[in-house]
């Protein structure tokens, strides 16, 4: 771990540097109940299996390259479901990371979006985490013919007392494949635009 890095830090880093590389890696910290007074703190990471919540394709009109740029980059325009602000760039941690707002069944969820890990113009992934919410997903781009199949895999988990409060569960998580099919579809009418633009300026 870097060695300027404070102890929260540290561990904040160390956590996105093991789910950079095993992205269902969940790691949260010991139980109080379960230490006794004056031991240090200690951390475990448990390697989920593999399990897609989310899982949606769109196929957008555009070249790979360009495809890969709309979504990674302009990430903000397009996530209708997570009203995001840029941070200031930050080398020692993820390539990109934002703050995010999540507005859902009536309630208001604060944190951030980080870019885990690119491989342009072929996958990046990414983390969103706080208010006891975490998300993780892998999105890769495919050529096909006239354009690019983009490929979301990803899962999320949603704190204990959010849980409680909900007695419908398969209603909750259809809500939420609705904000991400937005997402998608907003996702693909910028791909449309650009398409066309491109045609226009071709002509």
């Amino acid at each position: 771990m870097p060695a300027y890095l404070a102890d929260d830090d540290a561990r904040e880093w160390l956590a996105r540097e093991i789910r950079r590389r095993y992205p269902t890696a969940e790691v949260r910290e010991q139980d109080e109940l379960a230490r006794q007074e004056g031991d240090e703190p200690v951390w475990y990471v448990t390697k989920r299996e593999q399990h897609f919540r989310i899982d949606s394709v769109v196929e957008v009109p555009l070249e790979r390259a360009e495809a890969y740029a709309v979504y990674v980059d302009r990430v903000a325009e397009w996530q209708t479901a997570v009203q995001l602000t840029p941070r200031p760039m930050d080398p020692a941690t993820s390539p990109m990371s934002y703050d995010a707002c999540y507005e859902f069944l009536g309630r208001r969820y604060q944190g951030t979006l980080r870019v885990l890990a690119v491989d342009p113009p072929a996958s990046a992934s990414f983390e969103a985490t706080g208010s006891g919410i975490s998300v993780w997903y892998e999105t890769t781009f495919a050529p096909i013919p006239g354009g690019t199949r983009v490929h979301v895999k990803g899962d999320y988990s949603l704190p204990l007392e959010f849980l409680t409060r909900i007695a419908d569960r398969l209603g909750l998580e259809r809500a939420i494949a609705r904000d991400i099919e937005r997402a998608n579809a907003a996702f693909g009418a910028i791909c449309e635009r650009d398409a066309r633009r491109t045609a226009v300026r071709s002509a």
